[in-house]
């Protein structure tokens, strides 16, 4: 078999001043010792087909610490500085977020409870939490209610709403009346963006 190796490849113009701006790999294809970096974003890579398809490009990949946040009806709550982040990966459409979070002050808290996210939810999504669109463990423990709590998202933007499931027949959206500043919640979701 014959090896060629090169420190870089160029674009070459040819004879009557077309540009060759591809390289076509014959069987036994490439083998990288380094990174792939495009000269432009929104590039990407299309598996597992013979040509560029959309549906086949993965043009997004990124993972990455977030400070997460809660905002509430009416009131604040405010999370500890040191248990504040989450971490995210984000392939393509989809998002995984997961970590723990804990308050450390509240006053008048009730409402709605919102959590911040990385990347703005897929917008043709409505009700997540209904549809199947996201998947999410959002454990919490309240000081003020004395047990743990699942919660189950709705979309909306780049936040989260957060729905207190009490017992199996009783949901409520007043998800801020029940935290307060001694609040724990164990975090993992996974949902989709719109790109």
């Amino acid at each position: 078999m014959s090896e060629i190796r090169v420190d870089t490849i160029t674009e070459k113009t040819s004879a009557n001043g077309v540009a060759i701006d591809s390289v076509t790999l014959k069987d036994g294809g490439a083998t990288l010792t380094d990174n792939i970096t495009f000269s432009a974003s929104g590039k990407g890579v299309h598996l597992g087909v013979t040509t560029a398809t959309a549906g086949n490009l993965l043009d997004d990949y990124e993972e990455g610490d977030y400070t997460a946040a809660w905002t509430i009806g009416t009131g604040t709550i405010t999370l500890h500085s040191s248990y504040n982040q989450l971490t995210y990966t984000k392939v393509g459409r989809m998002v995984h977020i997961q970590g723990y979070l804990e308050s450390s002050a509240e006053s008048s808290a009730s409402g709605t409870l919102r959590m911040n996210l990385p990347f703005t939810v897929d917008g043709s999504f409505t009700d997540l939490g209904e549809r199947g669109g996201t998947s999410a463990l959002l454990t919490l423990t309240a000081h003020n209610v004395g047990s743990h709590w699942w919660a189950t998202i709705n979309g909306d933007g780049a936040n989260i709403r957060l729905f207190v499931a009490s017992s199996a027949t009783n949901v409520s959206d007043t998800g801020g009346t029940s935290v307060d500043g001694e609040c724990t919640a164990y975090v993992n979701i996974t949902y989709q963006t719109s790109s």
